[in-house]
């Protein structure tokens, strides 16, 4: 074939073999952007059936890494492919600003300086420090090919965005949601603010387990008389630091206690918690005694501190599995300890400032860090005969997801919104029922966030953020929620931002003539000074975003009217987080979820399995990976894993995506060489496509139908595997193959060069389109690299799904006729390579076949006429029928038959004169027709 090189339709493209993504990249961005293509796909579906991807906001401080770079290239494969298939898909990136991580470290800046601003000072460079880091994390979102509004996306500290936040909580106070008072919540002292169910994360750690002795002080009904010495109850607890606010003992009323001697001393358990309390005290405990948990009630005993210590009905938070089944109890110190001690009227004691120190009550440990001082605590107890055992146990116990370090209970007041208001929970639970789950077992996450979630502390001790439009009557100290005062603050967030609440005099927010609901009071007033929980912010993100931006809250309104699809996508840390917020926000003001598919996804790890930690040395930043591979081999590590687990990412299976990747471009290449001199209206007619090649065209169409289901259900790791099998397997290792011959020496428009082009038409212009959601600067190369191509969609993201596939797989013949083809061809394969790997034959083209078999599979093989031998890559082909032949029998041998010296295949019509050049008759034909 080489001396004849010339005269041969050989592959010709400018579609280079080396990608230099790094460097392509970026150029492709410019293109777009000088095109404005994203704005063109937006006016193109304009009025199509709706999917919106409403985006949970990432938190505007710090670049982005392997999560939310992942994120991000999920939820475009979304979009994208939503409009790929025909809906109307648009995308407003958004960003969460406010919050205590920024106040942090502005603070930290301003300490670094010496510098002590005041609280509009903090908030103004708040404000700044959040709008260079979404500027950084937008160049970074971009640089990964997500398309969507970038030059107007939502900021939670937009103006706008913040009156919107103050107008959800008006809304929800005046719907009676809202309410303040003494809760005993989540606080962190290092932070010094409370905490929301969302903010907290769990970690194992050590905490000591002591058991303490509560000297009997006080037997009105006379439960222990005639025992000496008096009874001492017995509390277990793994949080001594709590003990100066002890004002109460849980016990279970339907349980049996017995006081036990313990060498000189008479103490009181659980008779169930017996044999348990035994092992921890390392002796035996005869019983002298045994009441009702019942007749306990009203029982005083002396708390550690001194005070009395009430039994309570602690029902239902006494275990008889762990404890001694009467339950120290601080009602200023944890949320059970709470409920009971509202319920059974025990009061309130804190002795713990919000810097998390002791104060006055707690002698002698005042001004000691509580997180600090459970050793001297204990130390302190056993001086004074209190401490009857002490260990250490490891369980999990709460952290601040900010700042990482432990939380503590504390009582204080809050602005809280009550969950259980106006069956407020049971309607969330029905809407988690109404709403599409996935993965299915997301469902249960919600349900029991949504079950089991405390009202929401919407209260927050800190200077950057949305502030509560509340007020305080200085006459009568009472808490307003007055909607006249909130809806002028949202007027002047709307105008100011969020500012306007701290900057402006109290008088600014009052309606004329204004008196204290309460007291009649005429003033003086003061302003709240706490601000909303940044959860409200993002809970509130689907009714601001639709004010902000009023073309896609108009698209919003139609997708709710005509039963489109609104879709949340994020993490599995949202069922407690955002998707919650949302749906309480949403059914606290509509009564509907604001959502009606919700994907959750896994957490990305390293290549082990572990989390990403700096300190642990293998954080991996998508800038590292993009400088050295390029943004679409990210996009494909991100979208070849099921993103419904959790995902790995490292070196070596980065090396293998880029495998993969140059395996796929590869194929494009060979593709887009074997069309340059095709165009769409050299296309054959599926009805005149040659047998095989009409068979492949099927299975082709088979393959993308499945593509496209995938896309629908956001499959897209079977999409990847799918187009790598494609591109590999049925492509490069069979039908390229078996086309090349064709492709290469016949006549340019040799009708069978013709179909063979067609299908390969359709393969490039099909895996184009179904790649465009995953490779999207590598599938644009490949559209821009063939005019044909953009002759049809001047862009690959403007195109639509092919419908032919559609139609192909109509037409196709009745069964699978290339599953069948390749079944014979791996026979015959698997009867040729012993003579292969003996060297009786150098290639398959040597061989001449004769294969038995069934009347029916003979039939199928004689409709490919002379066709079967370009299939089988054989010289020869006889076909023998067999009545009894339950399978393909193949015998071989190695053929006489001449091999043409252009196109390598061996012919009876070679001709083999002497002198003459070796040409079969079909190659004459050819090299008469150039001259």
């Amino acid at each position: 074939m080489a001396g004849y090189r010339d005269t041969l339709n050989l592959p010709r493209t400018d579609f280079p073999m080396k990608a230099d993504l790094p460097g392509r990249e970026p150029e492709r961005l410019r293109w777009w952007a000088e095109r404005g293509e994203y704005q063109r796909l937006r006016e193109q579906k304009r009025g199509r059936p709706l999917l919106i991807l409403h985006d949970g906001p990432p938190y505007s401080n710090a670049h982005i890494h392997m999560g939310t770079a992942s994120n991000k290239v999920w939820k475009d494969a979304v979009v994208r492919s939503s409009s790929l298939l025909g809906f109307d898909s648009p995308y407003v990136p958004g960003w969460d600003n406010h919050g205590m991580p920024i106040e942090i470290q502005v603070t930290k800046e301003f300490r670094e300086k010496k510098l002590q601003p005041d609280r509009i000072e903090l908030r103004r460079r708040c404000r700044e420090y959040a709008a260079e880091w979404v500027a950084v994390q937008r160049a970074e979102f971009e640089r990964l090919g997500i398309w969507g509004e970038w030059s107007k996306p939502y900021l939670t500290m937009e103006h706008a965005f913040e009156a919107e936040i103050v107008r959800t909580f008006a809304g929800l106070a005046e719907a009676g949601f809202v309410q303040r008072g003494m809760r005993s919540i989540h606080w962190c002292p290092t932070d010094r603010t409370a905490l929301a169910e969302a903010e907290i994360e769990y970690q194992d750690i050590p905490s000591p387990s002591i058991h303490v002795a509560f000297p009997l002080r006080e037997d009105a009904q006379g439960v222990f008389a005639g025992l000496s010495p008096a009874v001492e109850a017995v509390a277990w607890t793994t949080t001594p630091w709590t003990l100066p606010a002890n004002l109460g003992l849980m016990v279970d009323p339907e349980a049996p206690y017995v006081v036990v001697r313990h060498g000189d001393r008479h103490l009181l358990i659980a008779a169930p918690r017996l044999e348990a309390v035994e092992k921890v005290l390392g002796s035996a405990l005869p019983e002298v005694r045994r009441v009702a948990g019942r007749e306990l009630l009203g029982v005083l005993f002396e708390a550690p501190w001194g005070n009395a210590s009430r039994v309570v009905d602690g029902t239902p938070f006494v275990s008889m599995q762990d404890g001694t089944g009467l339950v120290h109890t601080a009602p200023g110190h944890g949320k059970e300890d709470f409920a009971v001690g509202l319920r059974e009227g025990l009061g309130v004691v804190n002795p713990v400032d919000d810097a998390g120190r002791f104060e006055l009550g707690a002698e002698p440990f005042v001004g000691r860090s509580v997180l600090d001082v459970d050793a001297d605590v204990i130390t302190w107890l056993g001086e004074r005969g209190r401490l009857l055992a002490s260990g250490t146990l490891t369980h999990s116990y709460p952290h601040c997801w900010r700042c990482r370090r432990p939380v503590i209970f504390r009582a204080t007041r809050q602005w809280f919104m009550m969950i259980d208001h106006h069956d407020h929970r049971e309607r969330a639970m029905t809407e988690v029922e109404r709403v599409k789950w996935e993965p299915e077992g997301a469902r249960n996450r919600i349900r029991d966030a949504v079950r089991l979630r405390p009202d929401w502390c919407l209260s927050r001790q800190r200077s950057w953020g949305v502030g509560i439009p509340a007020l305080y009557c200085e006459s009568c100290n009472a808490a307003l929620l007055e909607p006249r005062v909130m809806k002028r603050a949202a007027e002047l967030t709307r105008e100011h931002g969020s500012d306007a609440w701290f900057e402006q005099p109290v008088e600014a927010f009052l309606p004329s003539g204004f008196r204290c609901p309460q007291c009649e009071a005429a003033g003086p007033f003061r302003k709240e000074t706490d601000i909303l929980d940044v959860w409200f912010d993002s809970g509130s993100t689907h009714r601001a975003i639709q004010v902000t931006h009023p073309e896609f809250g108009e698209a919003w309104q139609r997708a709710v009217r005509e039963a489109g699809r609104i879709v949340y996508f994020e993490g599995p840390d949202q069922h407690r987080g955002w998707f919650n917020s949302s749906l309480m926000v949403g059914v606290g003001l509509t009564g509907h979820a604001p959502y009606t598919d919700v994907l959750t996804h896994g957490w990305v790890l390293d290549r082990d399995g572990r989390a990403m930690h700096k300190s642990l040395g293998n954080v991996i930043a998508p800038d590292s990976i993009i400088v050295r591979y390029g943004a679409d081999i990210v996009r494909w590590w991100a979208l070849a894993t099921d993103w419904r687990n959790d995902v790995r990412v490292g070196d070596e299976i980065l090396q293998r995506v880029a495998d993969a990747y140059r395996k796929v471009r590869n194929t494009f290449r060979f593709l887009l060489g074997n069309l340059d001199d095709f165009r769409p209206e050299h296309a054959v007619p599926f009805a005149r496509l040659t047998p095989v090649d009409r068979a492949f065209a099927s299975h082709l169409a088979a393959r993308l139908e499945r593509m496209r289901e995938d896309y629908r259900n956001f499959l897209f790791h079977r999409v990847t595997d799918a187009l790598l099998d494609v591109c590999t397997v049925d492509l490069s290792a069979v039908f390229l193959d078996v086309a090349k011959n064709r492709l290469y020496t016949l006549a340019a428009d040799d009708p069978a060069r013709r179909s063979a082009q067609t299908v390969l038409w359709r393969a490039l212009h099909d895996l184009a389109v179904a790649a465009s959601p995953i490779l999207v600067f590598t599938a644009e190369e490949v559209w821009q690299s063939h005019p044909g191509l953009v002759a049809t969609c001047e862009s690959v993201h403007l195109s639509e799904w092919p419908e032919h596939t559609r139609e192909a797989v109509h037409e196709g013949p009745a069964g699978d006729d290339w599953a069948f083809l390749l079944e014979i061809r791996g026979i015959v394969n698997a009867a040729i390579e012993p003579l292969r790997a003996a060297k009786t034959l150098a290639t398959t083209q040597e061989a001449e076949v004769t294969l038995t078999a069934a009347p029916p599979t003979i039939a199928r093989l004689a409709q490919l006429g002379g066709e079967l031998l370009g299939f089988l890559l054989v010289a020869r082909a006889e076909l023998i029928e067999d009545l009894d032949a339950t399978d393909v029998r193949v015998e071989v041998q190695k053929t006489s038959l001449p091999r043409c010296e252009r196109c390598w295949t061996h012919r009876p019509d070679v001709d083999d004169t002497p002198g003459q050049a070796a040409l079969c008759s079909r190659c004459n034909r050819v090299l008469a027709a150039r001259s």
